[in-house]
């Protein structure tokens, strides 16, 4: 029963920082090289 307590508790915090982690890291992706919408849109301009 305590490894079950222990897992609950660690199972938030662990799953929290990977999805901040992957959202950075996505954003920042993003932010580097935009989709080929944004050239396609501002290209008709």
């Amino acid at each position: 029963m305590p490894d079950l307590k222990t897992y609950l508790s660690v199972a938030p915090v662990v799953s929290t920082l990977w999805l901040g982690s992957l959202a950075g890291i996505l954003i920042e992706i993003n932010r580097l090289f935009p989709d080929a919408l944004i050239f396609s849109l501002s290209s008709n301009y």
